[in-house]
């Protein structure tokens, strides 16, 4: 259900965007077509966006999702299952604000904050709960998805992996495919149907795996419509959007690969 949450706010409906005659379809709601149009002709505050200024921002906002996440470990820490109450006000508030961020752009600033700490909370629950089961997962999953965030934005930074239009078509079908995956998932679980996950075998682990590349493959292309806003003479303001953007793709990735690695471990 977490991870449905996740999914949700990062795909929807296949949206579309023209740029130098290309059609591009994107993956992520929060950069459709309607609300990058309105980011390309809004210069409100006069200052160009930057790739410094969104990576400021996205250091600040993953800041305070590591302070979420220690409260939300320790808040936790004295069962070895996590509260569903404080799972349930969590999801539905990260998901509340990733709603109203994405309908007003100009709000990630300050709601923005406010996400971080929230969506924090809740991946502390849910670490703590893994820790219990297999200690030391949590460290490993942060160094994994670390090494995998930091590979992509070199790869992509160098050249090496290029985006094109047809990079946006497969990623944002892939993800639309994650999505139908994941509500599936959920409605079997509900209605007590079988396991789609795969448990800890082979197909279990390729599920995930799969899994955790559309989650890198959508941080991919966050780094590119960034290029993209840059070289548009976006407004600075919107620096924080796309490190909200970028965050909700971390944030995925994050929990793929510990359901990943905890697989590994059954």
């Amino acid at each position: 259900m977490i991870r449905l949450a996740l999914c949700g706010e990062e795909t929807g409906a296949n949206h579309r965007i023209f740029e130098d005659d290309q059609e591009i379809h994107m993956a992520n709601p929060a950069l459709k077509d309607k609300t990058l149009l309105a980011i390309r002709s809004d210069h409100t505050s006069g200052a160009r966006m930057s790739k410094r200024g969104v990576l400021g921002a996205l250091s600040m906002f993953a800041s305070l999702v590591v302070a979420g996440a220690a409260a939300g470990w320790i808040e936790s820490s004295g069962s070895a299952t996590p509260s569903g109450g404080l799972l349930l006000v969590a999801l539905l508030g990260s998901f509340a604000l990733a709603m109203v961020i994405m309908r007003t752009p100009r709000l990630a600033r300050s709601l923005g904050f406010v996400y971080s700490i929230v969506e924090g909370f809740l991946l502390g629950v849910i670490s703590q709960s893994y820790n219990a089961q297999y200690h030391g997962i949590v460290l490993e999953a942060v160094g994994v998805t670390a090494g995998v965030a930091l590979s992509v934005w070199f790869l992509y930074g160098t050249g090496v992996v290029k985006v094109t239009s047809k990079t946006y078509r497969v990623v944002g079908a892939a993800t639309l495919g994650a999505l139908a995956f994941y509500g599936v998932s959920l409605l079997m679980m509900v209605f007590g149907g079988p396991n789609l996950d795969g448990g800890g075998g082979a197909i279990g682990v390729g599920i995930s795996l799969v899994l955790a590349l559309v989650a890198a493959a959508n941080f991919l292309v966050d780094l590119d419509q960034v290029d993209r806003l840059v070289a548009s003479g976006a407004d600075a303001q919107y620096d924080w959007y796309m490190a909200f953007a970028m965050m909700v793709s971390l944030i995925w990735l994050y929990l793929e690969v510990l359901n990943l690695l905890g697989k590994g471990r059954r």
